[in-house]
């Protein structure tokens, strides 16, 4: 309840006082002799005020800070210039909307995607940086960048505006409200304040009349609102004033009236959009080339040059690396016509827009030329010059732009998704035939729109169909959803062009949003708002609506290889994957990840929206899902394929496949996590060690960790603790230290039950280890890869230490050999290179420096992870708490890890035996005497660099790391604590060796710039000392690495970061490790 609460208070912008202050309060008043009442709050001035759409309370105003938040906006409207103002607009709506890139000053705000809720917010955003409260109506009145800043400089100077900023109020009061053809969800947002409430009453309302027309025939409006749950006195008065007026106007016969505010009939008024049929009939009357006159087009096998439009868009990008990825054309040229300021600006944007579908490479600027331009002006907003040099250089033309808003009308849609089409026709029938291919969509067809749903349920759509248009007109108002239309009419034109002899391809394409290999996830699609909501709620509507997953990258390939076919059986194409996606395998995939959420009805989950409020990403979609209910959720869960035929794309691809969906699936939501997508306040993680031991049970079907359960969980149940009091951790936080927490106590199981089955693995030695310490950045990975070369030396790998008995407990070898050829072969590498690819901890900064292969050596902290005791977990999560129970009573937690780490080795070895186990941890030097313990005959290789020229590179690693799973990253408190770590221990190692003289031949060091100077010499130095063999084949292998790894050796030379980037300097790393500066083991001393 309290926590309901306090979310409730902080939504309306009203927070708390602490005790103290409400202490304080209670005294200042106590003081005076007079009675008084008082009321004591601390408001967020500008989100409490907003609820006062037009007007500040006589009260506030007087108050200094609500006043001051009222009035005093970041830009001086006195002053400001139109350009400059526009440019600020601009600036907000593209925020708001999430797109990549700012809107034109003529761009309508609608035609940004922005619905109800987007409208409203960006309203509230203009009002916060301009001090002008824009209208209600705003969404209905759809106004473009210039003439909303126009409003604001009129509104500012006092002039006489346009739209009426009045808002609904008491009878009698001028309203401001939308006409009959508009939503409810759109009627109430006019009427209420604020607007946001809309969402209180929008499903009621919807339920019940269905559009305003039924509304405007309801005859007891008071027993109606009660009937509907109107309990708010505000809200009551304001919807029965409302309601009421709409109700008589409609009887006076004047409904056409009900739009108050709208403005005077122009002199001049706006053309009539024609119906779309009537568009496709003007431009086919309008195609005039002879294909006859033309040069034909080149063979597919030389083509070298191609144009591509719409290269920014979720599709176009994606379709570009297709293109300069394909290894059958690796000289292949791509033109990418931008809308930009000039070349420069064109090939940034296309960087930009690659690089966040992590498609880009570097390699690809040299094959692509950046056209500035806009196909739907006329000759693609080029000079005629360029048009006619355009037209000879390239051999075909894929056009994949487009505006693919689903809330705009015909005509607004009409110039970029239908008129642009004449215009590349133009292209591909000047000088030379170029072969045509478009990218359409399914969403024409009504019965795909309504998931085959209904009365849609025994349609099927094949590749020569087309939508039946009386279909489209009862589903599809082209004033309303002009979409489908558009591409309905577009594809008819091209059809047209096809008869006249231009080659021309259609691929259709469903409503994609996620790539398979990258994961690229859309995060303005309301597929991906659904994905994030569901997982922020725990819970997922169930319905007919469970999206397909069909990758953008798999279309684009398909797409791509089509287009270069030198005989298609086919010319239109369904890039579609019909499979669908259960409720069971939406709740199994998201449980493999570590993640909990249930499918339920969808009056459950739409009841967990309204109670989140705005806060929820697909908040704001509640009325299109409402309004698509029927179909989408109301039906029961579809179990089978969509009847929507593919086949024409895998006659003339027989070897494309789709991917697996749980891959997809998976991918998409790593991405996700990895950009921060999903709220830390989600429901579907769980930070509890005891439920993360239950999961393990029930995923892997075994129940004992051995004797001494509390061993396991104590270090975890302690992290938990220190998480949830001094770390905020981000989803991708929670759901790391859960996945981890769960999957170390599967691996557990499976080593207590091999032990259990055969006892005699763990009464196994572990003998004369050879052990590789040192501060992190000190080449201790490098060494570990040469000495592993020499296969008498057996090493840890990533896939043996993260699934000893693999995923499902049930490999069981013995007895392999240590060899490069078993390595390759070891079935555990692909479940460990997955788990590897989706660690949410491994930043690109840490994966760039430390290089990680399942296949390949890896350091001991994964086995001391296990068991919750190593100082790793420190470097990913702040938890002063967890450190400290790590360090306390001289490391004694840390210490008991040994135990378990040569119980993990026994088994390791009991499948791969081990002449000499070759191990290697920089947090061993934390406890040399456990390890020695443990190890009474290991033999230490101690690396040596200045630790002025690691500590920047190390605590910046860190940080990369923490910044991927935490929030509110501090670098300064960072770089201290990993400074008085590192140095203590290394103080500890230095104060272990001075009180082990006897251990003094035991450990031999090495210094950093020896090893990269001459590698092969200090390993032969390395065997000398300690009296091992060095073999020939064994050096050869050494030499071979080193010459095959020049990169890796060079980039180690490399220092990548600075003492800065962590707010550390040298006299503070010079003062931290005194006494090992004063050692002289570290010969190679900074010049700095």
């Amino acid at each position: 309840m309290a926590a309901q609460l306090h979310q409730h208070l902080d939504k309306v912008g009203m927070r708390g006082i602490s005790n103290e202050l409400g202490l304080r309060v209670i005294g200042d008043v106590l003081v005076h002799p007079q009675v008084a009442v008082v009321g004591a709050q601390s408001l967020q001035w500008r989100k409490f005020l907003r609820r006062y759409a037009f007007e500040t309370p006589s009260f506030f105003a007087l108050v200094p800070m609500a006043g001051a938040s009222a009035s005093e906006a970041t830009v001086n409207l006195a002053t400001i210039s139109k350009e400059a103002l526009m440019d600020l607009i601009a600036s907000l709506a593209q925020s708001v909307s999430g797109s990549s890139e700012k809107p034109g000053y003529d761009t309508p705000l609608m035609d940004l995607g922005l619905d109800s809720l987007g409208a409203v917010e960006f309203r509230n955003s203009v009002a916060d940086k301009v001090g002008i409260k824009l209208p209600q109506n705003l969404l209905f009145e759809n106004p473009s960048i210039s003439s909303i800043s126009q409003y604001i400089q009129d509104k500012a100077a006092g002039r006489a505006t346009d739209t009426s900023a009045s808002g609904p109020g008491r009878s009698g009061e001028n309203l401001s409200l939308p006409g009959l053809d508009a939503t409810i969800d759109q009627w109430l947002m006019s009427v209420l304040e604020p607007a946001e409430r809309f969402a209180l009453y929008v499903d009621s309302f919807a339920s019940e009349y269905g559009t305003l027309h039924r509304m405007a025939l309801e005859e007891d409006i008071v027993t109606a609102l009660e009937d509907m749950g109107v309990e708010d006195n505000g809200d009551f008065e304001r919807l029965h004033v409302a309601w009421d007026d709409l109700r008589n106007q409609v009887k006076r016969g004047s409904a056409g009236e009900v739009q108050a505010a709208a403005p005077a009939p122009s002199a001049h008024p706006k053309p009539r959009v024609p119906h779309p049929a009537e568009d496709v009939d003007a431009l086919l009357s309008s195609l005039d080339f002879d294909i006859s006159t033309l040069r034909p087009a080149t063979p597919p096998a030389k083509v070298k040059k191609v144009l591509l439009t719409g290269v920014t868009g979720f599709v176009g990008r994606v379709q570009l690396a297709a293109l300069l990825q394909w290894g059958q054309r690796p000289d292949l040229h791509v033109y990418c016509l931008v809308r930009a300021r000039d070349p420069d600006h064109a090939l940034s944007r296309i960087q930009e827009a690659c690089k966040e579908a992590k498609c880009w490479q570097d390699s690809f600027a040299a094959r692509i030329t950046a056209i500035p331009g806009d196909f739907t002006q006329p000759s693609l907003g080029l000079s005629s010059q360029e048009f006619e040099e355009l037209a000879r250089s390239v051999d075909i033309v894929y056009h994949t732009g487009g505006d693919v808003n689903l809330l705009s009308n015909y005509g607004r849609l009409r110039a970029t998704n239908v008129l642009s089409v004449k215009t590349v026709i133009e292209l591909c029938t000047t000088y030379r035939i170029k072969p045509l291919h478009f990218a359409s969509t399914l969403g024409q067809f009504p019965a795909f729109f309504a998931m085959f749903a209904g009365s849609f349920s025994t349609q099927t759509i094949t590749e020569d169909s087309t939508p039946d248009v009386r279909q489209m007109e009862n589903f599809y108002l082209p004033s309303r959803q002009g979409y489908p239309w558009s591409k309905w009419a577009a594809e008819r034109v091209l059809e047209g062009a096809r008869k006249r002899g231009l080659p021309v391809a259609i691929y259709r394409l469903p409503n994609t949003y996620i790539a398979y290999k990258t994961g690229y996830t859309n995060k303005t699609d309301y597929a991906t708002a659904l994905m994030i909501a569901s997982i922020q709620e725990g819970i997922f509507p169930v319905g007919a609506a469970t999206a397909p997953l069909t990758p953008v990258d798999t279309i684009c390939d398909m797409l791509v290889q089509a287009s270069f076919l030198e005989k298609p059986k086919n010319w239109v194409y369904h890039l579609f994957d019909p499979r669908v996606v259960l409720r069971a395998d939406l709740e199994q995939w998201s449980r493999e990840l570590g993640i909990s959420y249930k499918g339920v009805k969808v009056e459950v989950f739409l009841e967990a929206i309204k109670k989140r409020g705005p806060e929820s990403p697909v908040f704001k979609f509640v009325p299109l899902m409402q309004h698509w209910r029927k179909y989408w959720f109301d039906p029961d869960e579809r179990t089978e394929s969509f009847p929507i035929s593919n086949s024409h794309i895998f006659e003339d691809l027989p070897h494309m496949k789709w991917p697996p969906l749980r891959e997809v699936f998976k991918n998409s939501v790593l991405y996700s996590v990895r950009m921060g997508f999903f709220p830390k306040n989600s429901k579907s993680i769980i930070l509890d060690p005891e439920a993360g031991l239950a999961d393990a049970r029930r995923t892997c079907g075994l129940q004992s960790v051995g004797p001494d359960e509390g061993f396991f969980l104590e270090p975890w149940k302690v992290l938990q603790e220190s998480a949830r009091r001094e770390c905020d951790l981000l989803f991708g936080g929670q759901l790391a230290v859960y996945r981890t927490v769960r999957h170390y106590f599967m691996n557990i199981m499976y080593l207590e039950d091999a032990h259990s089955k055969c006892p005699e693995i763990e009464q196994h030695p572990v003998q004369s280890p050879l052990i590789i310490v040192g501060l992190n950045r000190t080449g201790t990975t490098f060494l570990q890869n040469l000495l592993a070369k020499d296969f008498s030396n057996r090493t840890l790998r990533y896939c043996e230490m993260i699934a000893p008995y693999g995923p499902k407990g049930d490999y069981r070898p013995k007895g392999l050999p240590n060899t490069d050829e078993s390595w390759k072969t070891d079935p555990r590498i692909p479940f460990a290179q997955e788990v590897l690819d989706s660690q949410l901890g491994l930043s690109e900064e840490w994966m760039a420096i430390h290089a990680q292969r399942a296949e390949l050596p890896e350091e001991d902290f994964v086995i001391f992870e296990h068991c919750g005791r190593c100082y790793s977990i420190c470097t990913e999560f702040s938890v002063p708490s967890y450190r400290k129970w790590l360090a306390v009573d001289n490391f004694k937690e840390t210490r008991k890890g040994y135990a378990f780490h040569k119980r993990f080795l026994q088994h390791l070895q009991w499948q791969r035996p081990a002449k000499r186990w070759l191990l290697k941890m920089p947090f061993h030097l934390f406890t040399l005497d456990a390890l020695f313990e443990t190890y009474p005959d290991a033999k230490i290789i101690f690396m040596h660099r200045d630790p002025k020229e690691t500590m920047g590179s190390w605590a910046s690693l860190v940080k990369h790391a923490q910044q991927s799973l935490m929030d509110n990253v501090d670098p300064a408190a960072l770089g201290r604590e990993e400074l008085r770590a590192m140095s203590t221990m290394i103080n500890r190692a230095l104060a272990f060796r001075n009180s082990h003289p006897e251990l003094a031949s035991r450990f031999i060091d090495v210094q950093y710039q020896d090893l990269v100077n001459n590698p092969v010499a200090v390993v032969k130095t390395i065997y000398r000392y300690f009296d091992i063999p060095l073999t020939i084949a064994a050096q050869a292998g050494i030499v071979n690495f080193c010459n095959e790894n020049r990169k890796h050796r060079d980039k180690l030379t490399k220092h990548l970061y600075s003492l800065q980037d962590v707010k550390l300097d040298d006299s503070m790393v010079q003062e931290a490790f005194k006494e090992y500066y004063q050692s002289g083991l570290c010969k190679y001393l900074s010049s700095k």
